[in-house]
């Protein structure tokens, strides 16, 4: 007898797809992850362009010629990458900011201020970085965040000019540091001022579209269900049924339609009250949803009168739940009336390949009128 060899090898497919998982710098789910790395690109992508725009300085003589790029940007990619590695397996999101916004921009904010160091005459110009930096945070952060980026850019920049002061205060131009702390701190102004009114605009919109989408919901729920009851009403219960009818047509399954009326159900509504007659509605929809299985489809089809479908069920389990749900209704009790008591008619019938939706329900209508002229409370078959 040949013995089988199980191979622990995982199929070429498998190896494949983790392969490729493992090397997709931005993987489509989930979603929130791929925008919080799309902006983590984003932001590597500005430092190469900052990194060109240093080695062109430096050629040119704008930067001094000892700028130790090389080492400041490699030691900047090794940062972002450890930020994207933390963004891309995941583990940022147990932190408050997924995003590690307030991170990113210290970083770029500290970068920043060394740059700043090496340059010459373009130093006024140059402090436009940090603007790059902080509107990387602007849709991120509220307003008291982007308060405290501003302060700490403005606490890099006033701890560099007070550096070269001391230590070179010959070649330190007092009005020059004045005149570019001024312009820093009064952009940083505006962009705390811009900056928050757009984050609070971004909160208006999420918000907006929040209620959007539970407006939406509650249509689309007031389109399928029954206002009074909760359950199903008969427009979305004819839809599903022709459904149904098509799968027992294909898959040659079992399908019962049951229809239920509730006996004297005018009496309730004259003797009571319209209130009282509601409340007999509701209960008798409540007990129904909690007795019958979740795949049998219970709706409204109109005033006192209610339809079950049930699919894959034989007509002794189909007639067990009826008869279950029919003494669970003929128990109830009311408030408004301790003397009533509630019973309902039913009328069961089974699915004939073939047939449509509008003879099977004839039939189970005409099994309805047959357990009612037999005296109500009470079940009728049509085979």
């Amino acid at each position: 007898m040949r013995k089988t060899v199980k191979s622990d090898k995982k199929p070429p497919g498998h190896q494949q797809d983790f392969i490729a998982y493992v090397f997709t710098l931005i993987p489509a789910d989930p979603p929130e992850r791929a925008i919080r790395l799309r902006r983590q690109i984003m932001a590597v992508y500005s430092y190469c362009l900052l990194w060109v725009g240093t080695i062109i300085g430096v050629e040119l003589s704008a930067f001094a010629p000892d700028t130790p790029h090389l080492t400041i940007f490699a030691v900047l990619f090794a940062i972002n990458l450890v930020f994207y590695l933390l963004i891309r397996s995941g583990l940022s999101e147990r932190l408050g900011d997924p995003s590690l916004t307030i991170l990113q921009m210290a970083t770029g904010i500290i970068l920043t201020t060394v740059i700043l160091h090496y340059t010459r005459e373009l130093r006024g110009a140059m402090l436009s970085i940090y603007f790059m930096v902080m509107t990387f945070g602007i849709f991120a952060l509220d307003r008291r965040r982007q308060m405290a980026m501003a302060g700490f850019t403005l606490l890099c920049f006033t701890a560099l000019q007070v550096y070269e002061w001391i230590e070179t205060p010959q070649q330190a131009i007092f009005s020059f540091l004045i005149g570019h702390w001024i312009i820093l701190a009064l952009i940083l102004c505006w962009f705390i001022y811009m900056g928050g009114y757009i984050h609070n605009l971004q909160n208006r919109v999420r918000d907006q579209r929040e209620n959007l989408r539970d407006a939406h919901r509650r249509l689309k729920a007031i389109a399928v269900r029954d206002d009074l009851t909760g359950l199903y009403n008969r427009r979305h219960f004819l839809e599903r049924l022709e459904e149904e009818l098509s799968l027992a047509n294909r898959n040659h399954t079992p399908l019962y339609l049951a229809i239920i009326d509730l006996d004297h159900f005018k009496q309730v509504n004259d003797n009571y009250g319209h209130h009282s007659g509601d409340e007999v509605l509701s209960r008798f929809a409540r007990i129904a949803s909690q007795s019958l299985r979740k795949s049998d489809l219970l709706a409204r089809y109109g005033g006192e009168e209610f339809v079950v479908l049930f699919p894959h069920a034989s007509e002794a389990a189909s007639e067990a739940a009826l008869e279950r749900l029919r003494s669970q209704f003929a128990e109830q009790g009311y408030d408004f009336a301790p003397q009533l008591h509630t019973t309902f008619s039913a009328g069961l019938t089974a699915f004939h390949e073939g047939e449509t939706a509008d003879q099977l329900t004839k039939r189970a209508d005409t099994a309805l009128y047959e357990a009612k002229s037999r005296g109500r409370n009470r079940i009728a078959k049509l085979p």
